[in-house]
């Protein structure tokens, strides 16, 4: 097993464990480190082995334990172009996504998405119309990278191509004594609306919270305002808005806070439920949530 793993990691896959069980088993690569780009299967007596890396390779390779390793090592040239047109299709998208952003309108109403989310207009100067959609830019250290765009349905999307990871949308606040961490737009503005002490930087989904922490590298009073996906938790026995928040926080020492006791699942939700209460609701978690952060992210 030893020498398939040798075999493995000469062909650029990176699995953290070795298993003979004839299964098909997904694994990092070392030019997708953060994804699970390779697979390899190893027959239960170990002595036969398959694996591809899905971005480099046109087809399965195979090891044979009688015949010592029989591998395809990693065409380097091959990786670093395939490396080269990726960064060129995405300097592209968001190229694409700038041009778009400069031909969008500020907007002169409340969005008809924030009004029925029950939003006023507090803390929407930084976002555009483009055509009856709502325009957030992603900024990163300082620039347009994309925008998500949200239909008055609710329906969002981001710029095709263009990159999302560790980029945010802030909702700046001067003289602060808070940072807040939100998932979404809505959940941000809700948070600003309600805190009136409060910085909040939109991650725009949960899978992007920890980019983000280790982007901006919070220090004073921080906490991460969680969606409480309760549904998917009753269903699956999972909570990912509030599992991707807690392991964000517990990077730097922040605290979590999140919504309960409400049919909706963000900070938006219970906003839009309990009126003027839940604002004072809001105010009262996210400040009994934050924790104080001091030192370098990871």
């Amino acid at each position: 097993m030893s020498d398939f793993r040798t075999v493995l990691q000469a062909a650029g896959l990176r699995p953290r464990e070795v298993v003979a069980d004839g299964r098909w088993r997904r694994c990092a690569t070392d030019d997708k480190p953060s994804k699970r780009n390779g697979a390899y299967r190893l027959d239960l007596d170990g002595l036969r082995g398959w694996w591809r890396n899905w971005a480099t390779d046109d087809g399965l390779n195979y090891w044979a334990d009688s015949t010592g390793a029989s591998f395809k090592p990693v065409d380097e040239a091959k990786l670093q172009a395939r490396r080269d047109a990726e960064r060129k299709q995405r300097l592209q998208a968001m190229r694409g996504a700038r041009e778009f952003w400069k031909r969008c309108r500020p907007c002169t109403r409340l969005h008809p998405y924030l009004a029925d989310k029950g939003l006023s207009p507090v803390g929407t100067q930084g976002l555009r119309d483009g055509e009856g959609f709502l325009v957030v830019p992603v900024m990163w250290h300082g620039s347009v990278i994309s925008v998500q765009t949200i239909h008055p349905s609710g329906q969002k999307r981001f710029w095709k191509g263009a990159p999302v990871k560790g980029g945010c949308f802030v909702l700046e606040r001067e003289r602060a004594v808070v940072t807040v961490i939100a998932e979404g737009l809505a959940t941000g503005l809700a948070v600003f609306q309600a805190v009136k002490m409060a910085r909040v930087v939109v991650a725009f989904d949960a899978g992007n919270l920890l980019p983000v922490v280790q982007a901006l590298k919070p220090t004073g009073s921080v906490v991460l305002a969680a969606d409480n996906d309760h549904a998917t938790f009753a269903k699956r026995g999972f909570n990912p808005g509030v599992d991707k928040a807690r392991n964000a926080a517990e990077l730097i020492g922040a605290g979590v806070a999140f919504p309960q006791g409400i049919e909706g699942s963000d900070y938006a939700d219970m906003l839009k439920e309990l009126g003027p209460q839940g604002a004072r609701r809001i105010e009262r978690e996210i400040l009994a949530g934050a924790r104080y952060v001091v030192g370098a992210v990871p």
